[in-house]
């Protein structure tokens, strides 16, 4: 066995990343095998695998790391954003929140108004889920449906945490 493919096994054992593991066993793979070999397994193009294959050759480990990608600085510090989300998720936790809600409460806290989409894509960062009444009964009354309707608008809840 070589030096690179040692360097790989020690590193998939510490790695806890899926992401950065993925990464590595698809550099794994294209030791091993040819690229499109290595790109079925994969199923992606063997340029992909091409191009973490290079990263890893030229930086290592960190190669496989995903750059920092520049862009437009956030209107809002990270402590009003983290003030915004703490209300949000303890506060109203029945209720839940309406998207309007959040954004008031944004250019409250943080003097920012923000689009009514680009506050859904905030709420979606914080890990929040939009909850929408969903039709359950075909054959019901309409009175009742829209009854139904009225009492639960969509609103934004707290997701409860999965086991990954």
């Amino acid at each position: 066995m070589n030096h690179k493919m040692r360097n790989i096994r020690a590193a998939l054992k510490t790695v806890k990343d899926a992401r950065i593991r993925e990464r590595l066993l698809m550099v794994q793979a294209a030791q091993k095998q040819p690229l499109r070999e290595a790109a079925k397994t994969f199923r992606c193009t063997h340029g992909k695998i091409d191009y973490w294959k290079k990263r890893y050759e030229e930086r290592g480990i960190k190669g496989l790391y995903t750059k920092l990608k520049s862009g437009r600085p956030p209107k809002i510090t990270r402590e009003q954003d983290a003030e915004v989300r703490r209300v949000v998720r303890k506060h109203n936790l029945k209720q839940g929140w309406r998207t309007q809600n959040v954004r008031s409460l944004i250019v409250e806290k943080a003097g920012v108004k923000y689009s009514f989409r680009h506050t859904i894509r905030i709420i979606q960062r914080w890990g929040l889920a939009k909850i929408k009444p969903r039709p359950r009964y075909a054959f019901s009354k309409e009175e009742d449906r829209e009854e139904f309707l009225k009492k639960t608008r969509a609103t934004w809840h707290v997701r409860p945490k999965s086991g990954m």
